[in-house]
């Protein structure tokens, strides 16, 4: 009998020991992510992107790299490209997906999920899961209630299905472990993280509000996704320090900045605030990825600093105490002196043989050169008696320019050689046609949003003028070396007027920056320069404005005395963003007239509108005309500076030659000096001849 009641003790203990172990396994416990938990979208090899997708949190593949389709793709978090902490987050992945999978004491999923309601718990299929129409998932008012649904094999919803979430259900909570790949039908309203052993592919316009987390093949966004975080948790800490320096004649300070702390796109409470020095602005935040930004002012560059990445984003965990530095810090002020030379009148110097200085320091043409400002400062060169000098551009009649802090200035010296009559002559020379260049500068991209990273600028370089150009440099200020890509068609090293050379140069920029290059090409002794600048924004969502002018006289030469020149001006946008406010200043014709352009009436410069302008005036000596046209766009301005040179000719008996190709800058003297030696030769002979006659 005892040993009958110790079998009935013992069964009922090993019944109740079970039941026990039932209950505990599907109460399911929340699945740790580790460093998957960052990520909004993690792939195993690659992701592609078809559409307009938004993403809020991080992202990341691991091993496969390859990200395409991303021109298109808003992350509001950090890429992680490939780098150690994506590769921290796939291996988290496999043990957060196993976890996930090893869960037991699940209830079986019965057909299609569409039109249930499930409350917290484990759910498994050894096939796949479905779901057509609308899952609601139950909290019973327990906001840390977990949901695991354990799939074979797929997950596929269909077409405007949702899953609904009631009493305290949170994305965060929720984990479906896919055997295989999951598929989300087009207009989904999905809820919670995808963990699946093969693809996740969104077939358009989804909204997802946890993660998808694919351990070995691609993943294909077209759609939102918003990286979920449990409500009710301890609150983060965010503090806001605005720096600024002001070592190059600025005068902000941090309260000159208003700041802004944004969760997707909108601002939390207290954004935007006036910026504050240490210990800056607190702000008290739910766990998530925020975004910290500020105004933008076109005289500082921006950096950010202590727990923001690059670009200002800040992942906040429940509890976090985190600080965000950005630091301003003023641009310098700077000068270029670009040098022209006519050589019109028997003269030979070139560009070298001009010493430049502002005022004592010596600076080369064509090459940025920074300086104090707020400043006055005058540009001047060593004399030549045999040339007369004019200064246009940024600069005054007498070469001064003023500064403030950030300006990016030009001025131009002109050196026309003085009229030298020749000893017999009794006419009038007949100068070739000035040459006339163009240089376009555009960068790829316009903007680094995230922070530092690599640009590519091109320049195009085209002959708009009538005779072919010899010698063709660019001199540029910050990247180098400018390649030639292609253009010379035939390979003669001349920049024919049917040609356009195109140019390349790559460099990494750190903060925001304004290249410059000033591109020059000579025929017969007379020199054409052009001027293009081109700002990248570096730290900042904002896209700068890009201008571009060429000016075009006609006629380009003159006989003796002058006359009437129409110069044609075309003021084109090679940027991305309309240009307001278009402006052009001219420093010898005036009245300049819009002619026509603007296609829509809107009064913006569109980047497929070419706008016209005319002026005309009477010259009766070779001139060098300077035009500046400026525009604006998002806060910033942008100029571009076009140079035309028109020669008229003097009293002295220099025939024009035709251009064989022998010529260099200082050629313009040999051929003088072959026509004069030929009439010495014939006057010669002629005179031998009448003494025999005699």
């Amino acid at each position: 009998m005892k040993n009958f009641n110790m079998k009935l003790v013992g069964i009922a203990m090993a019944i109740i020991i079970t039941f026990s172990s039932i209950g505990q396994i599907k109460a399911a416990t929340a699945v740790d992510l580790g460093a998957a938990d960052d990520f909004a979208v993690l792939a195993g090899s690659g992701i592609t992107n078809t559409g307009t997708t938004v993403i809020t949190g991080d992202v990341g593949s691991y091993p496969t790299l390859t990200q395409t389709g991303f021109e298109t793709v808003t992350i509001n978090g950090t890429n992680h490209f490939g780098d150690a902490t994506a590769q921290q987050a796939k291996t988290d992945l496999v043990t957060a997906y196993n976890d996930a999978a090893g869960q037991g004491g699940a209830s079986a999923i019965v057909a299609d999920l569409g039109g249930q309601t499930l409350t917290a718990g484990v759910y498994n299929t050894a096939s796949s899961i479905g779901l057509t129409g609308t899952l609601t998932l139950d909290g019973e008012g327990d906001a840390n209630a977990v949901f695991i649904f354990q799939a074979g094999s797929t997950l596929t919803t269909a077409s405007g299905s949702n899953v609904a979430l009631t009493n305290g259900a949170q994305a965060c909570n929720i984990f479906w472990q896919i055997g295989s790949s999951a598929t989300l039908g087009t207009t989904s309203d999905f809820k919670g993280n995808i963990l699946a052993m093969d693809s996740i592919t969104d077939d358009g316009g989804s909204t997802i509000v946890g993660r998808i987390l694919a351990r070995n093949a691609a993943v294909t966004l077209n759609n939102t996704i918003v990286n979920a975080t449990c409500a009710g948790a301890e609150p983060a800490t965010l503090n806001v320090i605005k720096a600024v320096t002001n070592d190059n004649g600025g005068s902000a300070t941090a309260s000159s900045f208003n700041l802004y702390v944004k969760l997707d796109g909108a601002n939390v409470v207290g954004s935007p605030a006036a910026g504050a020095a240490t210990p800056g602005t607190s702000y008290s935040l739910d766990a998530g990825t925020y975004v910290v930004s500020e105004d933008i002012n076109a005289l500082y560059t921006q950096s950010f600093s202590g727990d923001c990445d690059a670009g200002g984003n800040v992942t906040l965990a429940p509890g976090d105490d985190k600080t965000c530095t950005i630091t301003n810090n003023d641009i310098p002020a700077t000068i270029n002196v670009v040098k022209t030379v006519i050589n019109d009148d028997g003269g030979n110097s070139s560009v070298g043989d001009f010493p430049l200085f502002v005022n004592s320091t010596s600076v080369v043409s064509g090459v940025t050169n920074t300086f104090a400002a707020p400043a006055s400062y005058t540009v001047s060169e060593t004399a030549d008696s045999d040339y007369t000098q004019v200064f246009s551009g940024d600069c005054d009649a007498n070469g001064v320019i003023n500064l403030v802090p950030g300006d990016n200035k030009f001025c131009i010296i002109t050196n026309n050689d003085i009229n030298r009559p020749v000893s017999g002559g009794g006419g009038f020379i007949t100068m070739p046609d000035p040459p006339l260049i163009d240089v376009i500068k555009v960068p790829s991209p316009l903007a680094l949003p995230g922070g530092p990273g690599l640009v590519e600028y091109t320049y195009t370089v085209k002959n708009i003028g009538t005779v072919p150009m010899i010698d063709v440099t660019l001199v540029g200020d910050s990247c180098s070396p400018i390649i030639l890509t292609s253009g010379d068609s035939n390979f003669n090293q001349r920049l024919e007027v049917t040609e356009t050379w195109v140019y390349t140069c790559s460099t990494t920029l750190t903060e925001t920056h304004t290249n410059n290059v000033v591109a020059t090409g000579w025929h017969y002794g007379l020199s054409s320069v052009d001027i293009a600048s081109a700002t990248v924004i570096v730290g900042l969502p904002v896209v700068p404005p890009l201008i571009h002018v060429t000016k075009v006289p006609s006629p380009l030469s003159l006989l003796a005395g002058g006359g009437m020149v129409t110069y044609t001006k075309q003021v084109t946008n090679p940027g991305t963003v309309p240009l307001s406010n278009v402006r052009l200043t001219d420093d010898v014709c005036n009245p300049v007239v819009y002619i026509s352009g603007d296609a829509n009436g809107d009064s913006l410069l569109d980047p497929a509108e070419t706008w016209v302008y005319t002026c005309s005036v009477n010259l009766n000596q070779t001139t060098v005309n300077t035009v500046i046209a400026s525009g604006d766009a998002n806060g910033l301005t942008a100029r571009d500076i076009a140079v035309a040179t028109v020669v008229v000719a003097g009293a002295v008996v220099v025939p024009q030659l035709p251009d064989t190709g022998f010529f260099t800058r200082s050629g313009i003297t040999l051929w003088n000096i072959v026509i004069l030696g030929s009439v010495a030769l014939a006057l010669a002979a002629l005179g031998l001849y009448r003494k025999r006659q005699v």
